[in-house]
């Protein structure tokens, strides 16, 4: 048989064969890229730490640099593996792109202008307290049982004396790998110590973060924001941040007060999402990364306060 390939038998087969070649090697490409999709590493939305403005509250000059910032410095854990901001503001498909993102289980902590201001029945408000009371006790955390959450979550692994005990890494060891055992991240016995590692810097700098943190409100640079959801329930639902003076770098509000513009950040707060339900669980919580944003605050005070 002559199977010799010439000139002539190879332009008969790209003049009539040219297409089943083209839909070959397309085929061949979208196979790969689904494959690699498939088999790739992907960071789970409690590794995303997504900060959100809402309605009235606008950004800053910083708005646009603080994700690189964050995770630049290391402000947060190992096991945080991006940081985006998403200002929704006030626009036509402002309400529904929020809704979308909450609806998917996406957003960390939002920034909310909490300024009073008069209903239309005439009854003093504030954005904040609007939105808090369209939700029944699910929106965000009580973020006074978050904080009491996070002490019995380190005396887990500081002991009682949390402020001064020493780390117990085999507990630190087994939370990390109730966590990331099944993690591609750590197949190798190499990383899987490294990674080991790096959980118990975790919590030690959980420790450090949270005493900064708890005197941040002793000092009320931070303080508690209370409002009643739909059920008429009242509880501390945000952090009051306008005491941080330079937090307006970052997020701001305006209003309008005898004819002219005002810009200000005095009655900025932001609220904690409600994206587990280990509140009160304390030490047994079962989502280890509810506590990053005890880093975030630090960073918050430390950025934007006064010289500490």
């Amino acid at each position: 048989m002559d199977a010799r390939i010439t000139k002539t038998r190879l332009s008969n087969l790209l003049s009539y064969d040219w297409l089943k070649i083209i839909g070959a090697i397309a085929a061949a490409v979208l196979l790969i890229c689904v494959l690699f999709t498939t088999i790739a590493t992907r960071a789970g939305e409690e590794r995303l730490y997504k900060i959100y403005a809402y309605g009235t509250v606008s950004a800053g000059e910083d708005e646009g640099t603080v994700s690189e910032i964050l995770l630049r410095n290391q402000v947060f854990s190992y096991d945080i593996a991006d940081v985006s901001v998403e200002v929704f503001g006030t626009g036509q498909y402002s309400e529904a792109a929020y809704t979308a993102r909450r609806m998917a289980g996406e957003g960390t902590v939002m920034f909310v202008n909490n300024r009073e201001t008069l209903s239309e029945e005439e009854e003093v408000t504030s954005e904040f307290r609007t939105l808090i009371g369209s939700y029944e006790d699910g929106l965000a955390l009580d973020v006074a049982q978050w904080l009491e959450d996070c002490e019995s979550y380190l005396q887990r692994f500081f002991g009682e004396d949390w402020r001064a005990g020493t780390l117990d890494e085999e507990e630190a060891e087994a939370c990390f790998l109730a966590r990331n055992a099944e993690d591609n991240r750590y197949r190798s016995e190499e990383k899987r110590a490294q990674g080991i590692e790096d959980e118990k810097a975790r919590l030690e700098k959980l420790r450090t973060d949270y005493i900064f943190l708890l005197e941040c409100f002793e000092n009320q640079t931070f303080t508690l924001i209370e409002a009643e959801n739909a059920d008429g329930e009242r509880k501390s639902y945000a952090i009051g941040v306008g005491g941080l003076p330079g937090i307006s770098d970052l997020f701001y509000y305006t209003y309008e007060e005898e004819g002219a513009t005002v810009r200000s950040a005095e009655d900025l707060c932001m609220l904690l999402f409600r994206n587990d339900y280990d509140a009160g669980a304390g030490a047994e919580t079962q989502h280890d990364l509810r506590f990053e944003t005890v880093s975030f605050l630090r960073y918050l005070a430390e950025t934007y306060g006064e010289e500490q």
